[in-house]
């Protein structure tokens, strides 16, 4: 009886011992859980940040929205505040590491955070991480410039240009026209970090509305870059792709590098319907000049009617442009439009006819003096503009190469990553 008395009371006292030990032992085995975990997630996140740091530097900008997106696809249930994002772009003037490079580049410094939930947050008798913990990392990526490029900005002049938008404070011409000298800035400054300074990007402007426009021995002339009749004449001169014309869309596209074609005879401004000021600047490595040009009234708008919209007018001239006096390895055409355009028609047919992929083809048959063949693309920017009311633009260069953009920072950042697609290749 006394042996059973005794085991039974030390059954009592392991029992006690036990339910003294299971909040310990849950501990140990929350925190080794969620310890794992957060190991785990260390190792996650510098992933997620080595990507985000790819992505922001491919385009060239601090976007933390951007960033923001990656780490959210590789955490979905962390909570990741703006804040917790900081996304540091080093010029190469201010970072010792590149002027002691041969080799020019942006270094793009990406430091994020998030805060996980935890799947055993403890409690008062049960240790554990709380309801969530925090796990940093910090990735850099630099962007060499490797290559040089071209740009030639087509830009609508029309007078719809002219209206007030929800994207900016100012009428859209006028942003367009800040945003012209942000990218040039940008240009001149990716010079400024060329190794070998006989390498220039370079940038040409083309102005339209119905027409072209150039500038030549203080006379400005009009060219409509169109074919009419079967007889092969000039257009009506006042809104020549107008229905009153019968354009002539094979032989418009036929001669579109032609420049002896009656489809680009200059026409005075006495002839034509034009109210906007804007003219060709040719490409150049000189920003500074060009941006004096864009500032002064040689790009201008006075009304909001009156002017016409033919992008196909626009491209057709830069198109001329970048062939004839483009010399770098990457050749780039945006075309800048609220994309309203007036003679919807014509500008189908000129697209049904081959217009855009005679332009692309004709770019991407060239070769450099060394054999390699050069690159060249054509993208659209819209201000404001809605693709499925308007889809010319998209229907000549391909919906996955129109973007549309809702304000001012919007088109700027978009042309920008264009340009840095381009001349640029990555590094960690």
């Amino acid at each position: 009886m006394h042996s059973y008395s005794r085991l039974h009371h030390q059954s009592g006292h392991a029992a006690i011992l036990f339910s003294l030990f299971i909040p310990v032992l849950f501990g140990i085995f929350t925190l080794g859980t969620d310890g794992a975990r957060a190991i785990q997630d260390k190792a996650r996140l510098l992933e997620a940040v080595e990507v985000a740091s790819l992505a922001v530097a491919g385009q060239g900008s601090d976007n933390v929205d951007l960033a923001k997106q990656y780490l959210e696809y590789y955490f979905p249930a962390a909570t990741i505040q703006d804040s917790d994002i900081q996304i540091k772009k080093i010029n190469c003037e201010d970072n010792d590491r590149c002027q002691d490079n041969e080799s020019r580049f942006f270094e793009y410094q990406v430091t994020a955070k998030i805060s996980q939930p935890t799947w055993f947050p403890g409690n008062e008798a049960i240790i554990g991480f709380g309801d969530a913990y925090d796990v940093a990392s910090r990735s850099v990526t630099r962007k060499y410039h490797s290559e040089t490029v071209d740009v030639i900005l087509v830009a609508d002049f029309s007078a719809s240009m002219y209206n007030r938008w929800n994207g900016g404070s100012k009428r859209k011409f006028l942003d367009l026209k800040d945003i012209i000298v942000v990218i040039a800035d940008e240009l001149d400054s990716f010079n400024g970090y060329m190794a070998d300074k006989s390498l220039k990007n370079k940038l040409g402007i083309v102005g339209f509305d119905y027409y072209t426009s150039r500038y030549n021995n203080n006379t400005r002339y009009f060219y409509s870059h169109l074919i009419c009749g079967s007889n092969e004449k000039e257009c009506t001169k006042t809104n020549p792709g107008g229905s009153t014309n019968s354009v002539n869309y094979s032989a418009t596209v036929r001669d579109i590098f032609n420049l002896n074609s009656i489809a680009h005879t200059p026409w005075q401004k006495r002839e034509v319907t034009n109210i906007s000021s804007f003219e060709d600047v040719l490409l150049t490595d000189d920003m500074a000049s060009l941006k004096t040009k864009i500032n002064s009234n040689s790009f201008n708008i006075t009304s909001g009617s009156g002017s016409g919209t033919a992008f196909y007018a626009g491209l057709i001239r830069g198109a001329q442009m970048i062939y004839q006096q483009g010399e770098n390895p990457r050749q780039l055409i945006i075309v800048l439009s609220d994309g309203e355009e007036s003679n919807k028609n014509t500008t189908q047919k000129l697209i049904q006819a081959g217009l855009c992929k005679t332009i692309f083809d004709k770019l991407n048959s060239q070769q450099q003096s060394n054999g390699d063949n050069v690159k060249a693309r054509i993208f659209a920017v819209g201000f404001d503009y809605n693709v499925n009311n308007n889809p010319q633009l998209a229907d000549c260069v391909g919906a996955e190469n129109v973007f549309q953009a809702q304000n001012r920072d919007d088109i700027k950042n978009k042309i920008l990553e264009l340009i840095t697609e381009e001349i640029g290749h990555l590094a960690q």
